[in-house]
Formats: C-alpha cells, structure tokens, sequence
C-alpha cells in the first residue's frame, strides 16, 4: 500500500502516478501545481489521445482529517492546471467536506468550472490512490481507460466508486507466463537487439498459438513492469528481460499476493 503519512505527499504523488505509467514529474513553487502527469498516447484516426494531469496535494493536517473547502483553492487548482496544458486535475487529501454530495459548496465550484472550461477537477482521498495504484498492474489498466476515471469522478466518493469497480472486474487470465517466455526466446535468439512488441506477438502466434492484438502485450509488459521493476522494463516500443522467465513468475505471485484476494488477478 502506498504510505503517504509522515512523508512527502506531494513527491509520493508524483511517484505514484508515475508507477501507473505516466511520464511524471514533480514541479511546486509558486504558480506551479505539485506535478505534472502526462499519458503520452498515440493517435488514433487523427484524433489526438494524448492527455495531461496536474497533480495537487493538500497534506495539512493529521490522516484522516478532512482538508477544508478554503484549503483546497479551486480556483489556483484550475489556475495551475490551464497554466501548464492539463485537460484535469488531481487533488490528493486525507478527506475532504463533499458528503453533501452534488449540493456540498466545493462540488459545486468544481462542477462551475468544468461547466466553464470543459476541463476536470478530481478529489481523491490517499487511501483511494493507494489502492489504484495497486489495481492498475493487477487489473492491467492502460493510461486511455485511466482518462475515464478523470473524465467521470469529481468526488472522492466517485473516484473510490470508480476504483472499486475496476478492482472487482474479473479479466481473462493474464498471459504472463507465455510473454516472457517469449521475450527470453526472442532475446536468445537476438542478443544484440532489442526486443519489439511486434516480435512477442509473433512469437505467441508462432511457437503457442495464441493471438494477441499488440496493445494488449504492450499492457502485459507495463503490467509487468510495474510489478516487477527490477526484472522487466517496457519501454515505448521494446520490452527488457532481466531475469529468468520463472523467477520472474516466482516474484510476481509475492507481489499479488500482498494485496488483499478481492484485488488479485
């Protein structure tokens, strides 16, 4: 779980968003959010995909205290997110003053501002990112679905909504075990080169005869990655193996199997 208390949130911040697969970076200072996430995606039918987050974090006050409506300034959040080219915002506390729901005074500002710029403000309670962080690698999500979780949350009690449906959402088993065998065949065979995605779909197809669309081994591998840092590395094109196929597998399982069995793959 991620462990916000005590530490810097705002650099935990960054580092979370980053773990999920953003291009992150932490920023602060005056007329700055605490970070910037961008979702670097590729076009699609000359549609732009690519998006951008503005990440702040409001840590005053002890963990499960709830952060002040004056506290949170819509206005500066939206300031700083229009100044660095965010289409949304993230804003991180231990609570925040919306059981009201859609009639609590803070709602209402975030909604008048989207209503006014078409662009979005999410609260998210530290509890909350931490289990998205989690479900992220388990669940396989890839950055266009996470845009859906900006795009539909305002509330914290939305993106906690959010999250749990993800993290109960049972998915085909994942393929891990066959990817990297592929990718350790692929990288024997080449040692000099690297290995691109293309060539594991090629080789699943080949030597298993299992189809696979090459997004989904591109989100298996970052899937891997996140898990296993220290074994796999996805970058935007190839995918590294730093380990035996089944030691891989072995540190996966001890990874999953530290987040409660709900979450599980």
């Amino acid at each position: 779980m991620l462990q916000l208390i005590k530490i810097n949130w705002k650099w935990e911040l960054v580092r979370a968003f980053d773990s999920m697969g953003f291009e992150a970076i932490p920023l602060g200072g005056s007329g700055k959010p605490d970070g910037k996430a961008e979702a670097n995606l590729s076009g699609r039918e000359g549609k732009i995909e690519r998006y951008s987050v503005s990440l702040e974090a409001k840590s005053k006050g002890k963990a499960g205290t709830t952060v002040r409506n004056e506290d949170v300034h819509v206005s500066t959040v939206a300031r700083h997110r229009n100044d660095h080219g965010c289409g949304h915002a993230l804003v991180l506390g231990p609570n925040f003053a919306t059981s009201k729901g859609d009639m609590s005074a803070l709602v209402k500002e975030i909604q008048a501002d989207r209503e006014k710029t078409g662009k979005t403000i999410t609260l998210v309670r530290i509890i909350d990112l931490a289990q998205t962080r989690s479900t992220v690698p388990l669940k396989r999500i890839n950055l266009g679905q996470l845009r859906t979780f900006f795009e539909s949350c305002t509330t914290p009690e939305e993106a906690k909504e959010w999250i749990d449906k993800v993290a109960a959402e049972k998915k085909e088993r994942a393929r891990f075990k066959e990817i990297l065998e592929t990718i350790a065949e692929e990288q024997e065979e080449q040692p000099g080169a690297a290995v691109e995605y293309a060539a594991v779909v090629g080789g699943l197809r080949r030597g298993r005869g299992i189809k696979m669309e090459k997004q989904e081994v591109i989100d298996h591998c970052r899937a891997l990655a996140r898990l296993v840092p220290e074994y796999v590395k996805a970058l935007d094109n190839s995918v590294e193996l730093n380990q035996r196929p089944d030691k891989v597998l072995a540190a996966i399982g001890a990874a999953i199997r530290e987040y409660p069995e709900s979450e599980q793959i």
